[in-house]
């Protein structure tokens, strides 16, 4: 996985199933910041859970 912008922090997530698409929500447990990805349900929820967590890094760090 990808280096955390704080590892101290926890992030947590969702996935919601909407038509074809599973959708995760991450959310940065320190700040309440959360972003949210798309992909097909046929998608590992593993992979949409990392690309998450590097667009909530992105986020974090862009301030």
């Amino acid at each position: 996985m990808t280096t955390r912008h704080n590892k101290s922090n926890e992030i947590y997530f969702e996935l919601r199933q909407v038509g074809s698409y599973l959708r995760c929500t991450a959310i940065d447990g320190k700040t309440g910041v959360e972003v949210t990805v798309a992909g097909p349900v046929s998608r590992n929820p593993e992979q949409l859970k990392r690309v998450a967590v590097q667009k909530l890094e992105y986020v974090l760090k862009k301030g």
